[in-house]
């Protein structure tokens, strides 16, 4: 009978510490990149965004471009050692939720990807509801959530945007460069 509460109290502590790791990873992707949202929301002159995809960067990467060596270019510019690793950091993006807060601070409006395409018939659709509209992926980090891959532009772009490079130092994001 011992023997049966012991294993039942170590198994519930193993599984609820099991459950504490897992969503740590989770709160640290959403605070890091609500922070790198900020920034660029900060630098950016924009009254209107787009409504943050549900999909990855990578996921969106290889409906666009089925044939993109994404593994390669995602591991090259993250540090990162092999797909699965990659994957790893990727999949911490799934329950992203935007901090709402950043943008009821600089009265920017969120719009709905399904009401653009209504929205976009409107010829004074620019004047009347935003002037500059812009779109952001969710990021994904390295490891340790010092460096980042985002791709963010404004909308209405046909050339498609590159990638752009954040580090975070001295308690701050900057962008380094931006990829094709």
């Amino acid at each position: 009978m011992k023997i049966r509460i012991l294993l039942l109290i170590s198994s519930t502590f193993l599984l609820v510490s099991c459950k504490k790791e897992i969503i740590k990873p989770k709160f640290e992707y959403n605070k890091k990149a609500n922070e790198l949202i900020e920034y660029i929301i900060s630098q950016e002159n924009l009254d209107c965004l787009l409504e943050i995809p549900k999909k990855s960067m990578i996921e969106i990467d290889t409906l666009e471009s089925p044939t993109f060596q994404y593994v390669n270019f995602y591991s090259k510019r993250l540090s990162i050692k092999n797909k699965k690793e990659l994957d790893s950091l990727n999949k911490l993006s799934e329950n992203f939720v935007l901090d709402e807060s950043i943008l009821l601070k600089r009265n920017i409006k969120i719009i709905n990807r399904d009401s653009l395409r209504i929205l976009n018939k409107d010829v004074n659709f620019q004047t009347k509801i935003c002037e500059d509209l812009i779109y952001i992926l969710k990021p994904i980090f390295n490891k340790e959530y010092t460096i980042a891959l985002i791709e963010y532009g404004y909308t209405g772009m046909c050339l498609g945007n590159s990638k752009t490079i954040y580090v975070y130092k001295n308690k701050k994001w900057n962008k380094i460069k931006d990829e094709y």
